[in-house]
């Protein structure tokens, strides 16, 4: 059943196709290459919308480009831009010792599963990789607190997006 996850979220995520760049203050992102149909409300779309804000930086609009484009502005890529700034500030600083990043439960490794499942599922699939026992080494259990609050931070960053824009409709 994970190789089958796993196959899907290769599926849905496909970054060597998808590009986005920055034209002034608008984010143009390439969907052409994407096997699926761009739906700017879809969780695939958003997190892709995320990830290209994030790599490139902020924009007042978002463009998908396709056989017709379509943009985002306004209140939803206001929201895009906040939860891209959540997703900036929740990325590990520094990569730590060796050992640090070998560790499963390194804040690389649970932000990753975080953002993974992002929009629905983020905190939750952040938790699962924390969950249990830390490696007994000196730092650990201060890093695994760090880690806990970031994601603390990120779920409530994300739940005041979500009541922002059910507010403003």
């Amino acid at each position: 059943m994970e190789d089958g996850i796993d196959f899907l979220r290769g599926f849905m995520r496909n970054t060597e196709t998808v590009r986005g760049e920055r034209q002034g203050n608008v984010l143009v992102i390439d969907c052409r290459g994407c096997r699926l149909t761009p739906v700017p409300g879809s969780d695939e779309c958003i997190r892709c919308m995320v990830e290209a804000m994030c790599r490139t930086g902020s924009a007042e609009r978002i463009v998908l480009r396709t056989g017709r484009d379509i943009e985002i502005s306004g209140a939803a890529g206001r929201a895009i831009r906040e939860v891209s700034s959540i997703r900036r500030w929740t990325s590990p600083v520094t990569d730590g010792p060796a050992r640090c990043r070998a560790c499963r439960m390194s804040r690389e490794r649970v932000m990753a599963a975080a953002w993974a499942g992002f929009p629905r599922n983020a905190v939750f699939e952040g938790r699962k990789v924390l969950k249990g026992n830390h490696p007994g080494r000196d730092g650990c259990a201060e890093c695994v607190m760090r880690t806990s609050r970031a994601l603390d931070q990120m779920d409530s960053g994300i739940r005041r997006v979500v009541s922002d824009m059910g507010e403003r409709r």
